[in-house]
């Protein structure tokens, strides 16, 4: 991959000589790990290749050999152990909670409790001083050039669509339909299934628009931050498509020298949005259109279920089966992520998840406001809105978003401390 698309920055590719000590293993781990960012991305449901969990363990596997080879890697900030330690205790917590209170089959906790080990990688990211940030939104725009790629090839070739309907549900990489939002609006979805995740790549590299010291590198990043826009937004969703046009206004004001000039140009924009297609936006958020009916009803489901004390303290249990109105049958896991959550956890074990969810936005606006990807927290925090109305935040996706940023979090609380000659916290 090269650096230019990788968004990778000059500072990045100097290594200290201490990242050299690993050599080739060290240099096998990176290229593991961008393979497993590869799989999560381009096969989510891990029905291609199928070895998602072999690649994690062969991360570790790998890592252990790079401790052997630089024995200084082990000095481990107190907060990072303590961040993972309690991220992995709540959901563990609430499986034993499961046992206890029922025990009954079908459950499903011990599959989702493996998207919640992913955090783990943020531990091995740190000790091995490696930035998989770069490489990620890498990834999504290869991602984003496949939405456009698909785009084209179904406006000169209608009749891809139904071969491509049937690999897309076959793997469950893509859904691909034309999408009926009522009120005679129909839009053709190239929904890839990781597709939100575009939010993290349009956020980095309008950070690096914005730092970038040439001509020839805005208009590098420029075409790379439309590329990502471009995709998020064909991709179809609504989620997709509001982040697609609100993030970068968002950056926008935020970055701006003048903020009332930023917040009304930001606004104006905005505003002139919404009046060329306010009727499409009706259509959109209409509650009668099945999507949205669909979440109002399980916003009844949730109601029903917090009303019960037991529940609403303690929660079901991650992967406890629960009977959806909407659906008209029993499933483990809902589109409500946050409300998901107080279900698995309880009200107690929902919030310090949500703390935890939420550090990197405190870190990057309160305790170290120079952080340098400060930008993508920008991003994430686009991402966590997403993730309020789907599922995506506890999978392989979201578990690949967070650790990466926590890593760098602890490896830039690092460097501060070097240089006032301290010990490293976070």
């Amino acid at each position: 991959m090269s650096t230019a698309l990788a968004g990778g920055r000059p500072e990045a590719r100097r290594r200290p000589s201490s990242v050299r000590k690993g050599g080739w293993p060290r240099a096998i781990l990176e290229a593991v790990l961008v393979l497993l960012l590869a799989t999560a991305i381009f096969d989510p449901a891990d029905l291609v290749l199928g070895f998602k969990v072999e690649l994690f363990l062969l991360c570790w596997a790998l890592f252990l050999l790079v401790l052997g080879i630089d024995r200084q890697a082990t000095r481990v900030p107190v907060g990072l152990l303590l961040y993972i330690l309690v991220f992995l205790w709540v959901p563990i917590a609430s499986i034993a909670w499961y046992f206890v209170s029922d025990g009954s089959t079908p459950f499903q906790g011990f599959a989702l409790l493996k998207g919640y080990l992913l955090i783990t990688l943020c531990l091995l990211l740190y000790l091995a001083r490696i930035n998989l940030l770069p490489h990620l939104c890498g990834m999504l725009t290869l991602l984003a050039m496949c939405v456009l790629g698909v785009f084209f090839a179904l406006m000169v070739e209608p009749s891809l669509l139904t071969p491509l309907q049937i690999a897309g549900a076959a793997t469950g990489v893509a859904l691909f339909m034309e999408r009926d939002y009522g009120s005679g609006l129909v839009m053709m979805q190239i929904y890839f299934v990781t597709s939100p995740m575009l939010a993290i790549s349009i956020a980095y590299y309008l950070g690096l628009l914005r730092r970038a010291p040439t001509r020839r590198a805005k208009l590098l990043y420029l075409a790379l931050v439309l590329i990502n826009c471009a995709g998020m937004f064909i991709a179809g969703t609504r989620n997709n498509m509001l982040v697609a046009l609100l993030l970068p206004l968002t950056m926008y004001f935020l970055y701006s020298r003048n903020k009332v000039v930023g917040l009304a140009l930001s606004s104006g924009l905005l505003v002139f949005g919404v009046m060329l297609y306010q009727q499409d936006l009706r259509t959109f958020f209409d509650p009668n259109e099945y999507s949205n009916s669909m979440k109002l009803e399980l916003l009844r489901d949730y109601w029903d279920l917090f009303t019960q004390p037991t529940v609403l303290l303690t929660g079901q249990g991650l992967g406890a089966y629960h009977f959806w109105t909407p659906r008209g049958w029993q499933d483990f896991i809902s589109e409500l992520t946050y409300l998901e959550m107080i279900r698995n956890f309880g009200l107690m074990g929902a919030a310090v998840m949500m703390v935890l969810l939420v550090y990197p936005l405190i870190y990057a606006f309160l305790v170290n406001r120079s952080f340098e990807d400060r930008d993508v927290v920008v991003g994430y925090a686009f991402y966590l809105g997403m993730c309020a109305s789907n599922p995506n935040l506890f999978s392989s996706m979201g578990m690949l978003i967070l650790p990466v940023i926590l890593a760098n979090i602890f490896l830039a609380e690092r460097q501060r401390a070097r240089a006032v000659h301290l010990p490293a916290s976070a």
